[in-house]
């Protein structure tokens, strides 16, 4: 059985990218699974961009947020 992301999360994820103008998050993929936007395996300097989840929930079935960094450029 895969994690499940936490209550909310992906609605608080998307009111953050709305605000911070990032359009390269992939919301039909789990954020926690590393993938598709969610963090760069090989980022360029400056558009570094990252979440890290903690999954040590219900025995590993539930996922929480807990750091993000975006990079911007305004």
């Amino acid at each position: 059985m895969l994690p499940i992301f936490g209550c909310g999360a992906v609605e608080s994820l998307k009111d953050i990218a709305k605000t911070l103008g990032k359009r390269n998050w992939n919301f039909s993929v789990d954020p926690c699974s590393g993938k598709e936007g969610w963090a760069d395996q090989n980022p360029v300097k400056g558009f570094e961009n990252a979440v890290t989840c903690n999954c040590s929930f219900s025995n590993g079935t539930i996922c929480h947020v807990v750091s993000m960094y975006a990079s911007l450029f305004l």
